[in-house]
C-alpha cells in the first residue's frame, strides 16, 4: 500500500494516519481498476484554469527544488523527481439542530528528494491529535475552528520494522508562543485473515507539553466485494484517552467504498460514537452516503456528503446534516487519484 509517501518538508500529513486509514487516496492511477485518460468532460472548464494550475504548480516545485539544491545537492548526483505540492480543501457544514459552518484549509508540502535521509522532515497545519475521534474516523476533523489550530514542526523516523509491526517516530515543537514541545509514534502490522479479510490494527501516541498524553487504538477489517476491489467493505472500532479531559472515546463503524465509474465513488457509512465521562454514554449515532467526483483532470475534486444523526446533545432527536467538500490541488509531478480505494496489503 502506498499512501502518500511522508517525504520532504509536509503540511498537512495526516492522510493515512487518521480517518480512513489504509483505504488510501492514490498518488497515481498505476494501480486503478479506473484508470482515467482525459476525455471530454475534461475540456468543459476554460482554458485560463489550467493555465493558472499549471504556473502555480510550477512555482511551488521551482520553489521546493531551489531550497534542496542550496541544502543538498551535489553536481554528482543525478537529479530527483520532486513531488511538491500544494492543497486548498473548502468545506461549508449545516445541521438541522446546529449552525452553518465554514472550513477551509491551505496545505503545502515541500518535497526536498535529495536532503532527506532515514530523518523526513515535517511541517503540519493543524493537527488532528486531539480532535475528537468520531470526527477523525469519519473523515470531518475542524481543526480550524478549535484550540488545536497551529503549525507543528518536527522531524520522523520512518517506517522502521519490528518483526510483524512497523512504526513512525516523530519529535518536534508547535510553532506557538510558548513553544510547545509534542513526540509521537505510531505502530502499525496488516494480517491476511480467512475467507477473504485483511485486518489493519494502529496503536498510536502522542504527547504535547501543554496538553498532556493521548492514544488511539484502532482495529479495522476489510474485505473485497468483488474481485477487482471496485466495492471494498469496512468494518472498524476504536478508541482514544485524552489526559487533558480524562475522557476514553469510543467509535464503532461501518462503511461501503463503491467506485462506480473513473470519475465517481460513492460510500455508505453507519456508525455510533461514545464517550466514558460523566458516564459511559452514546454520543451520536449516524448513517452517512457520500457522492466523491473527480471535476476536472487530476487536480478538481468535489464531494458531496448528507448525513442523519442521532446526538446526546439534542437529546437523540433526528438531526438531517450536510457537508460539501472542494478540493483544488497544484502539483509538477504526482497525479492525485482522490477516488482510488484500495485494501491495506502485508
Amino acid at each position: 500500500m502506498k499512501c502518500l509517501r511522508r517525504t520532504g518538508i509536509i503540511f498537512l500529513t495526516t492522510v493515512c494516519w487518521i480517518g480512513t486509514p489504509a483505504i488510501c487516496t492514490a498518488d497515481t492511477a498505476t494501480t486503478d481498476p479506473w484508470q482515467y485518460p482525459e476525455d471530454d468532460d475534461d475540456k468543459l472548464l476554460p482554458a485560463w484554469l489550467d493555465t493558472t494550475q499549471t504556473s502555480v504548480s510550477d512555482t511551488i516545485t521551482d520553489m521546493s527544488s531551489g531550497i534542496d539544491e542550496f541544502l543538498s545537492f551535489n553536481e554528482e548526483e543525478e537529479p530527483m523527481v520532486n513531488e511538491s505540492y500544494l492543497r486548498i480543501r473548502l468545506k461549508p457544514y449545516y445541521t438541522h439542530r446546529g449552525y452553518f459552518e465554514f472550513d477551509s484549509s491551505i496545505a503545502l508540502r515541500m518535497d526536498l528528494p535529495h536532503a532527506e535521509k532515514d530523518w523526513k522532515l515535517i511541517f503540519e497545519t493543524d493537527p488532528e491529535d486531539y480532535e475528537s475521534l468520531e470526527n477523525k474516523e469519519r473523515g470531518i476533523a475542524d481543526t480550524t475552528g478549535t484550540e488545536n489550530r497551529g503549525a507543528i514542526a518536527g522531524v520522523r523516523l520512518e517506517s522502521r520494522k519490528f518483526g510483524e509491526w512497523y512504526a513512525d517516530f516523530d519529535i518536534g515543537l508547535k510553532l506557538r508562543l510558548p513553544l510547545d514541545p509534542f513526540t509521537r509514534a505510531q505502530f502499525r502490522r496488516v494480517d491476511k485473515l480467512g475467507a477473504g479479510w485483511t485486518s489493519l490494527v494502529r496503536q498510536e501516541f502522542f504527547y504535547y507539553h501543554s496538553k498532556g498524553p493521548g492514544s488511539l487504538t484502532s482495529a479495522d477489517f476489510y474485505n473485497a466485494l468483488e474481485p477487482t476491489e471496485l466495492t471494498i467493505l469496512r468494518v472498524g472500532t476504536s478508541a482514544q484517552f485524552l489526559d487533558d479531559d480524562d475522557n476514553w472515546q469510543f467509535v464503532n463503524l461501518a462503511e461501503i467504498y463503491d467506485r462506480i465509474s473513473n470519475r465517481n465513488l460513492l460510500t455508505y457509512s453507519i456508525g455510533m460514537s461514545a464517550n466514558s465521562r460523566p458516564n459511559l454514554s452514546t454520543e451520536n449515532a449516524w448513517i452517512s452516503f457520500s457522492w466523491q467526483r473527480r471535476l476536472h483532470k487530476h487536480w478538481l475534486y468535489m464531494k458531496l456528503t448528507p448525513s442523519v444523526n442521532f446526538q446526546k446533545e439534542y437529546n437523540y432527536k433526528v438531526n438531517p446534516g450536510f457537508l460539501a467538500e472542494i478540493e483544488l490541488y497544484f502539483t509538477k509531478n504526482r497525479r492525485f487519484n482522490r477516488l482510488y480505494r484500495s485494501i491495506p496489503k502485508p
